[in-house]
């Protein structure tokens, strides 16, 4: 019995070890796997899954973009793809506002992009919590009052769990809301209908998603489109992220249906993968006696944060290609793949999921800005005309002349008179 024990832990051993060698990796193994086994949720999960000849975009070709005069906001950007995302588009001269819950990190983080030796653009922080309706309010008014246009909305923010009740309930935001979805999904919804006159104005505007490849596991009804629903599901096994996700795609599609074939904003979510980033630790559901593992996997099998944020980059930055390709409402894995996840496929479901986004916000709006004061002009009364005064010389002149006439005119109104020669009288006849 010890023999055969021990022959599994060592065959155990060695499986796991030539899993976790190059070998399966440079033999096409995972490629195989990715493509017939766990196709099409596990594409470009990892490194392993995908060969670099097959990536869609590369950094090579990022970096040929020029995005000076334009402008980005990026939520979650102090960390993971959020702050790779708003280092590569400084680096591309564009002016990016990166928006997180603590200000300190936020500040911390715009610091270090500013020492970048490639910072060519401009950086700026807000502090907003997208689990907090109020907060993205707040955030959303004072970013209109300072930005005239907004050409990349990068919708990142996220959380993987916020943990159980102790009764085994699901935590709430302060809105009542299932925090998860609150953080992940309703929150950017409200960030949007608040800042689209922003975008509208953009002659080309972006807005990137970034879903997860756990959109492809999610509860039986997919996605909770009433409150009692969401706020009471199970969430131990992480199917209300996954959740969430789906919903990210599902907007993308029923909003770009709202917007138009024509319209001037493409609207995209994307997988970045399985990244090396914060997001592991910060899980409080996370297994910690797996967390060794874990690590090494995150050091040896998962995309770093560049590389995590490639495919929202692509979907940001790559204005050529999606203007061709009439890239919108779309899903897409690393690198910069087009996956379809028929999850999100549902018309119906994409409306629902929107209405029902629509009441949990509602009573958020933006107040109206001032109206200018009405300047009421006075009536100026029409001027009186003025007759010049007649100067004494002349009017003496006028007064002699009529009298002159008027004695005229009398001599006239007499008999004829008859002159007698060699005399000045004159006497009646």
């Amino acid at each position: 019995m010890l023999q055969i024990l021990t022959f599994l832990v060592g065959l155990t051993a060695i499986s796991v070890g030539l899993l976790l060698s190059p070998i399966p990796r440079n033999l096409g193994f995972y490629k195989w796997v990715a493509q017939n086994v766990r196709y099409p949720e596990a594409v470009g999960t990892a490194p392993a899954y995908l060969d670099e000849k097959d990536w869609g975009f590369t950094f090579e070709q990022l970096y040929n973009y020029d995005l000076r005069g334009q402008t980005a906001l990026v939520t979650g950007g102090n960390s993971g793809t959020g702050y790779a995302t708003a280092l590569a588009l400084t680096r591309l001269g564009a002016s990016v506002t990166i928006a997180c819950r603590s200000e300190g990190r936020c500040l911390a983080a715009a610091e270090t992009i500013k020492t970048d030796r490639d910072y060519k653009g401009h950086i700026e922080i807000g502090v907003m919590d997208t689990s907090q309706l109020a907060s993205v309010k707040n955030f959303a008014a004072t970013y209109m009052k300072s930005h005239e246009k907004l050409d990349m909305l990068f919708l990142n923010a996220g959380i993987a769990s916020a943990g159980v009740n102790d009764d085994g309930s699901a935590p709430l935001s302060e809105d009542g809301i299932e925090m998860v979805f609150a953080t992940n999904h309703v929150g950017h919804h409200l960030l949007y209908k608040l800042l689209e006159p922003l975008v509208l104005k953009s002659p080309l505007a972006r807005i990137v998603l970034t879903s997860s490849g756990a959109s492809f596991t999610t509860f039986e009804y997919k996605v909770a489109t009433d409150l009692e629903t969401l706020n009471t599901a199970d969430v131990k096994r992480f199917e209300n992220y996954g959740q969430s996700k789906l919903a990210q795609v599902l907007w993308a599609k029923e909003l770009t249906r709202r917007l138009g074939p024509n319209s001037s904003v493409h609207v995209n979510a994307a997988h970045p993968g399985a990244v090396n980033t914060g997001i592991w630790e910060k899980n409080p559901l996370k297994p910690k006696k797996m967390m060794g593992i874990i690590n090494y996997f995150r050091t040896h099998a998962m995309w770093t944060a560049a590389e995590g944020a490639l495919t929202l980059l692509y979907l940001g930055v790559a204005t050529d290609q999606l203007v061709a390709k009439n890239i919108r409402g779309k899903y897409f894995h690393p690198q910069s793949i087009e996956i379809v996840n028929p999850l999100a496929l549902d018309e119906d479901l994409q409306k629902k999921v929107w209405d029902f986004s629509d009441e949990l916000v509602q009573g958020y709006k933006l107040d109206p800005p001032p109206e200018p004061p009405v300047v009421v002009e006075e009536e100026v009364p029409p001027e009186e005309e003025v007759v010049a005064p007649v100067e004494t010389e002349e009017a003496e002149e006028v007064v002699d002349e009529s009298t002159k006439a008027e004695e005229v005119v009398q001599e006239d109104a007499k008999p004829a008179a008859e002159v007698h020669p060699g005399t000045a009288e004159t006497t009646a006849a």
